[in-house]
């Protein structure tokens, strides 16, 4: 028997097998969550609760999906992205199934709030994270391809409900969409636990293998990977300043993001569209996610922007839409509002993964991914309870729009600031004074033993190399507290040592 190591297929062989399905389990997943809209309303209508109160379930389902990033990602590590996703299906299918027999609305908070929310969230993180293990040259294009997924099932899926409601009921609706949601343990039986996250597997030497460099390698890796126990929770990534940025403007942005699918079909309502016409303004958000996402993807592996500047300007342009939404109360209106809110964030959501790349390896995106959600679902937990109280509040929802404009901007503003709030980040003043000083004692006494002992000048020489030496230990401190990737630091001179 040999020991053997698996090779994960990169941008190439099964690696699409592993896009197909995590493509197809975001079109379920993000489907389903996007049209929620046309439930909500029907929620409205059959239970009169106010709609504050009747966006919690979609908020409290939307919070779980993000929220148990990190115990899912831990989780799909530990057993495999495969059994992870597939129990998420059946919970998520139980969860929709139940519902069609609560009697009132304060039970759906349980079963389509938090038992759907619950299988959910085994599968959003864990289908966003996996495709980066198998694409490298073509990540940003293959996880917008995922992404679009979601504008697939956004398109598609307002009509299915629509459909469904008006020839079987509210209820006979939960039956169809459960049973539709079985198909994510389908998609999920196709995915595959890549190499780096895969346990070394004993085969009979008969067999292929791979070849011997590429498994000490692999091995390896994965022993120092191992030294390491990592956490559930790793809060200690947010020590990286540029990851800290993006995790605070991606949350921000998402508070704004995730209220369109409430505030929006209730604004159509108010202002006296048809429900068909409510159905196909919605549907243009994922029409339009389906290429845009793709689209972004593709433009950020092309390398001409930087990534940073994509998604700020996806920002002020979701901003800027929703600021002048209130103003225009036409159907032609909110069919250009529903596309620019399919277009310009999928700038965020298609580069999401690619940004944590950009600030930890590749064995740590798991971890990366996961705090990220759950930041995440701070700002879904809260933006469509948040714009339906302040509607209960004034009677209308211009204020609500507004507000979320506002929140658009700020996500964008985030990014802007990124290198001066990353200056502020590691600048110490009681770091810097101490050196100052400390330098200053050095050269006094190194001098003043000059003068007394009648020391060459090559005294002068050793102050130099002592002070140089000073700043780069510390500036070398500093970058490992930034990449925390180095294990040895060369000690700080200090004045004994002169």
């Amino acid at each position: 028997m040999t020991l053997t190591t698996e090779v994960t297929p990169v941008d190439a062989g099964y690696a699409w097998v592993i896009l197909f399905a995590c493509s197809c389990l975001y079109m379920l997943l993000s489907g389903v969550t996007k049209a929620f809209g046309i439930m909500y309303t029907e929620l409205l209508i059959a239970y009169d609760v106010g709609a504050g109160n009747t966006a919690w379930i979609g908020s409290l389902q939307s919070f779980l999906y993000f929220c148990m990033g990190p115990v899912s990602n831990h989780l799909a590590v530990r057993f495999s992205f495969r059994t992870v996703v597939m129990i998420g299906g059946v919970v998520m299918s139980v969860g929709y199934l139940v519902s069609a027999f609560v009697p009132s609305i304060e039970w759906m908070f349980l079963t389509l709030g938090i038992i759907s929310g619950i299988g959910g969230g085994l599968i959003y993180s864990p289908c966003t994270t996996l495709v980066s293990f198998y694409f490298s040259k073509r990540r940003a294009f293959a996880n917008g391809i995922v992404l679009s997924g979601s504008g697939l099932g956004s398109f598609t899926f307002p009509y299915f409900y629509r459909y469904t409601i008006d020839q079987l009921g509210f209820q006979g609706a939960l039956f169809i969409v459960s049973a539709v949601l079985l198909h994510i343990c389908v998609a999920g039986a196709l995915l595959r636990q890549p190499h780096q996250l895969s346990k070394a597997k004993h085969r009979p030497d008969h067999e292929l293998e791979v070849n011997t460099k590429l498994i000490e390698k692999n091995e390896m890796e994965q022993k120092i990977k191992h030294k390491r126990k990592v956490p559930v929770f790793d809060f200690s990534l947010l020590r990286i300043p540029k990851l800290a940025m993006y995790v605070m403007s991606l949350t921000i942005n998402i508070f704004a993001f995730s209220a369109n699918f409430s505030v929006f079909p209730a604004h159509m309502q108010s202002i006296g569209l048809e429900k068909h016409k409510m159905a196909i303004a919605l549907s243009m958000i994922g029409a339009t996610e389906i290429f845009a996402r793709s689209f972004f993807g593709w433009l950020a592996d092309l390398k001409i922007f930087e990534k940073k500047k994509l998604m700020t300007c996806s920002a002020i342009a979701s901003g800027t839409a929703a600021m002048f939404i209130p103003f225009l109360r036409n159907f032609p209106a909110m069919i250009a509002y529903g596309c620019v809110v399919g277009i310009f964030p999928g700038a965020f959501w298609s580069l999401m993964a690619v940004a944590m790349l950009d600030c930890v390896e590749l064995d740590r995106l798991t971890s990366a991914m996961g705090l990220l959600t759950m930041f995440l679902s701070l700002g879904l937990v809260l933006g469509q309870p948040v714009m339906g109280w302040i509607e209960d509040a004034t009677g209308s929802w211009d204020l609500s729009f507004r507000i979320m404009g506002i929140c658009y901007y700020i996500s964008g503003g985030i990014l802007l600031l990124e290198p001066f709030i990353e200056k502020i980040w590691f600048y110490n003043p009681d770091v810097k004074e101490s050196q100052e000083q400390g330098n200053g004692e050095q050269v006094t006494m190194l001098i003043s033993e000059k003068n007394k002992t009648g020391a060459p000048d090559e005294t002068s020489k050793d102050i130099i190399v002592s002070d140089n030496n000073y700043e780069l230990n510390h500036f070398d401190l500093k970058k490992d507290k930034y990449s925390e990737k180095s294990d040895l630091i060369a000690p700080i001179v200090k004045l004994n040592d002169v």
